[in-house]
């Protein structure tokens, strides 16, 4: 049986810190800053993701990649990845994270359409920001 031997940080408005008990407000509306750490151990980069979604959703799609990482499939920026979603791909890009290099999760919008088109829905172009365009001006933790 896998087990999951990563964790994942989700720093998102309105998470409260482990450590300080500061709740978090930087973040623009809907997005987060979603990553795996332990991927190393696999000799393969960590996931991001950064289109916020319910906490549930977004640990069911960082574990089930890193499950496939696990059970020796490999992930290169560009690759389109099935299996995810019944109806879509999503695709894997790379991104720098906290200085390092992750491999984001990119979801296209409910036409299927990805977010450098300019068809797609403005909610999921927010995932081409980088990560420090995820933070608005002047927010930070309260």
């Amino acid at each position: 049986m896998a087990k999951i031997d990563w964790i994942i940080h989700c720093c998102a408005n309105g998470v409260v810190c482990d450590k300080c008990n500061k709740i978090e407000t930087g973040f623009l509306e809907n997005t987060c800053n979603a990553h795996t750490h332990g991927m190393e151990k696999y000799h393969h980069m960590d996931f991001q993701m950064v289109l916020f979604l319910p906490p549930e959703e977004i640990g069911r799609i960082l574990n089930t990649l890193g499950l496939r990482v696990q059970a020796g499939e490999r992930f290169h920026d560009g690759d389109l990845v099935s299996g995810i979603y019944e109806d879509c791909n999503i695709r894997l890009n790379e991104y720098e994270e906290t200085g390092r290099t992750v491999l984001r999760v990119i979801i296209p919008d409910k036409y299927n359409v990805f977010p450098e088109d300019a068809r797609c829905m403005p909610v999921y172009r927010l995932q081409l920001l980088t990560t420090e365009g995820l933070c608005r001006e002047g927010g930070g933790s309260l």
